[in-house]
This record gives C-alpha cells, structure tokens and sequence, in this order.
C-alpha cells in the first residue's frame, strides 16, 4: 500500500502544481486584459478631449499674432484662463473611472505659462513630469502624448497636446487627470479574480484527490495482488469489469497469474514424474528378476513335477497356468514402469505428422469399428514436415487414441485435425510457426476437478489402468519442446491439443 500512497502523493502534487499553474496564469491573464481594456478605455476619451481642447484652444489663441504663448497679452491669457476654470467645472468628472485634475499650458522647458489660478503660474514641472526629447519630437508632429505616473498615493494619466497657430508651434497643453477611481476599480478586479482564481483551484483541488485516486487505487489494488501472488497466492485475481486501460492491465495480470500457477503445477508434475520415475526405476528392477526367476521356476515345475494322476495333472497344470499368467501380467506391469522411467533417447528424424496419423488412425481403425465409433480426420496438407521422433510420438499419438476410444464405450465421433500456426499469428516459444494436432472425442468428457490431474502420473479412473498414459504423452511432447492442452465439458466430450515447434535449435525441419 505504501507504494500505491507514494505514487498517489506524487500524481496528486503534479496535478496540484499544474492546476496551480493554470489557476494562477488564468488570474494574470485575467487581471492584465482587463486593466489594458480600462487603460485603453480611459486613454482614448482622454484623446479624444485633447483633440476638442486643441481644436478650441487653437481658435481661440488665434487671435493671437504672438509667435509663442509666453508673450501673448494679458487679456488673452485671462481669457485662456477663464476657458480653463469653465472647462474644470464643466469636466471635472470625465467618466466613472477617472477625473479632471487639472488643465495648465507649458512651453518646450517644461515651465507653466498659463494656468488657474495666475500665481500657479511660472513654475517648473518636476523631472519626470517634464517634456522630454522623444516626446517633444512627437508633440512637434502634432500628436498627442499620454503617460500614466504615480504622485505619491496618487495614479495621474498626464495628457499633453500641442497648439499650432498656422503651422507654428505655440506651446503645449497639459491635462492631468486623476486615475484613483479606475485604480480602485481595478483593485476589486484584482481582489475578485483571486477569489475566483482560488474558488476554481478549490474545485480543481477536489477532482485531483478524486482523479488522482480513482487512478491509484486500481495500480495499488495491483501491487497488493502481485504481491500476494509473490507471497504464494497463486489464487488471487482481479475484477476484469473495467473497460480502459486499466482494465486492459487487469486482464493481462490475471492471465499473468494463470500462467504462473499452470507454470507451477507443470513444475510440480515434473518434479513428481521425475521422483516416480526413479522410484518406478528402482522397484521395477528389483521386482523383475525375481519374476524371472518364478516363471522359470513354473516352468520347471511342469516339466519335473506334474503329478501321475491324470486329474491332479489337470488341476496343476492349470493352476500353474494361472501362476504364469499372472507372473506376465506382473511383468508387463513392471516394464510399463521401465518405459515410464527409462531415459528416452530420442532419433529425432524431419516427419510429416499427417502420414504419422494416417498410420496411427489405420492401426486403431478395427478397435474403432468394433466400438462403433466413427473417424474423422481434417489434415492441413500445407502443414511442413517437424524434427520428431517417430517411436514415442507414434506412441503419445496411441495413447491419445486409447484414451478417447475407451471413452466411448457406446460409440460416438472421432475428429483428429492438424494446421499450422504462427507467422504473424500464434508463435512457438522459439518464436517460429508450431504445428498444431487436434483430437476431439463425443465421449463422456472429464470433471471439472479432474482437469488438473490428468497428467499426474498413475491419477486413473478407470478400473484396469495405470494412470501412466497421459504422462508418457505429456513428456514426449515436452521432450519435443511442445505442450499439451486439455478442455472438456462433462458430457459432451474432451479435447486434446498438442502444439509441437516446427524448428528445434533454430533449424528448419
């Protein structure tokens, strides 16, 4: 669980710094169009005044023969005064975010010539109120300069405009409007983005813990089983219900699983076989000579002590006849347990399993028909030709027969198949193309909890069996590098599929 928290902490605080980042840009961005709408706002109705004043302050200055405002007479300027006292109360509130602070004229020193009151008159704006080169340069193309400075806790738009009088440039206007209003306003933006910006990153904050454990929870629930299958629990497995990715992860684990436990029991079977297989070795030569050894005694009984009575005779004869049937039977016993455990030395020989089936289905053929059970054979003529040896798959092939005959005693359908698989398709565990022979029975079918057990070694149902055949088959195909499957449905039958590589050791057969 502790990995499954990390990698939730660590999603979760990516998320965070990514909806952080968002929230965060979204009140920048937010803040800076709505002061530039404002500013803008504010900057073109100021414009738009200075261009009013100048056409106004033009007509009336042109009275005037004087070359620059300085020198024009009294009167002039008292009327250049009254027009900036009408103008101040007329325009003092210029919209609802800004105001008229105050409305003077200068000349190219930045020194006041005209204003209202007359004794504001003469004095010399500070420096970084004044006209500069830049902006001189563009008054003198009559345009109109805007700047917005800070006068202490005041935000002052300054609005200069020049006065011609026939192409000659008189002075400036200078027009100082109060920006505390829109200051103000655009405080409350300020302060009602952050909110907003913050109210989103709360919501945004509840679908990251919700993502963030809706995606950790499935990985954790993963983790948790690997780890248990890693424990031992062989048994564990997931809900497969998801549709996503995860649930595509889900399948693939539980596969994984199955895998393993199928893995395991095989390793097991191995161990088993291999365990009984020299226990098997080791009784049955202990077993054998001594057997040797009773049936030639029998013998030798009949021949020496067959008593003179014709009726004895009888009885001891067929007694004696029994004595070394069963001594057979007992040895046939004991040399299925040399076969069983007896190293195989395989002669591994390129063979087309179709002609091994052909043969093998002919050599079952009367067993069949006396059974009343009828053969089918669906054969891939393309099938190539497989490294095997001939013997003991002709052997695994019998046993497989036997196995699905005796299974249906009251007759029923025989169906044997071969193709070939891989080449973009199903792959071999050498990665090549495998040949694939398929024996499907109508018979009585295997129990559900039989399925595990059929290839353990002397595990029968059957009255008369050793239990050794479906083992031998099993290790045959394993010695050819192939495996063998099972499925069956009580009842209705059993299939049994054997895949065999068709190369062995990177070689083409």
């Amino acid at each position: 669980m502790k990995l499954a928290g990390s990698f939730r902490q660590r999603l979760t605080w990516m998320m965070l710094l990514l909806l952080f980042a968002t929230t965060g840009a979204f009140f920048i961005l937010n803040y800076q169009i709505e002061k530039q709408i404002l500013t803008d706002q504010i900057r073109q109705r100021a414009l738009l005044m200075g261009k009013t004043l100048q056409l106004n302050l033009s007509q009336l200055i042109l009275k005037s023969s004087h070359k620059d405002l300085a020198n024009i007479p009294e009167n002039e300027k008292e009327q250049i005064r009254e027009f900036i006292q009408q103008f101040g109360e007329e325009a003092r509130p210029i919209d609802i975010y800004s105001g008229l602070h105050d409305l003077f004229f200068i000349d190219a020193n930045s020194q006041v010539i005209i204003d209202y009151p007359a004794q504001n008159e003469g004095r010399i704006l500070p420096v970084v109120e004044r006209i500069d080169k830049s902006t001189l340069a563009r008054l003198e193309r009559n345009e109109i300069d805007t700047q917005m400075r800070w006068r202490g806790k005041d935000t002052i738009l300054f609005l200069t405009f020049p006065l011609f009088q026939e192409e000659r440039l008189l002075g400036f206007g200078r027009i100082e409007m109060s920006m505390n209003s829109a200051v103000a306003l655009l405080d409350q933006i300020k302060l009602w983005s952050l909110i907003t910006a913050w109210f989103l990153f709360l919501i945004g904050l509840l679908f990251t813990t919700y993502i963030a454990k809706s995606v950790t929870k499935p990985i954790g629930e993963l983790a948790q089983a690997a780890i248990r299958i890693g424990q031992g629990d062989l048994t564990q497995r997931l809900d497969e219900s998801r549709k996503d990715e995860i649930g595509v992860l889900k399948v693939a684990f539980n596969q994984m699983a199955e895998g393993i436990l199928k893995l395991e029991e095989t390793q097991k079977r191995v161990e088993k076989l291999e365990i009984t297989s020299q226990l098997g070795a080791r009784v049955a030569h202990e077993i054998k000579n001594p057997l040797n050894s009773i049936g030639l005694i029998i013998d030798h009984l009949q021949d020496r002590f067959t008593p003179m009575d014709k009726t004895d005779a009888k009885t001891f004869l067929e007694l004696s006849k029994n004595m070394k049937q069963e001594v057979e039977r007992l040895n046939e016993i004991v040399e299925g347990f040399l076969r069983f455990a007896r190293p195989s030395s395989f002669s591994r020989q390129p063979m087309n399993l179709n002609d091994l089936i052909d043969e093998t289905v002919a050599f079952m053929t009367p067993v069949a028909i006396h059974q009343g059970v009828q053969m089918h054979r669906h054969l891939d003529p393309a099938i190539p030709k497989i490294p095997a040896d001939y013997q003991s798959l002709r052997q695994a092939l019998l046993n497989l027969l036997l196995n699905a005959l005796q299974a249906m005693p009251a007759g029923g359908e025989l169906h044997l198949s071969t193709l070939m698989r891989g080449h973009g398709s199903v792959r071999s565990a050498d990665g090549e193309g495998e040949v694939v022979v398929s024996i499907r029975d109508t018979g009585c079918g295997v129990p559900p909890e039989n399925l595990t057990k059929l290839f353990d070694p002397y595990f029968t149902t059957k009255a008369n069996g050793f239990g050794l055949g479906l083992s031998i088959v099993e290790r045959v195909v394993q010695e050819h590098g192939g495996r063998v499957e099972v499925n069956s449905e009580l009842g209705k039958g059993a299939t049994f599929t054997l895949s065999l590589p068709a190369v062995v050791g990177g070689q083409h057969a």
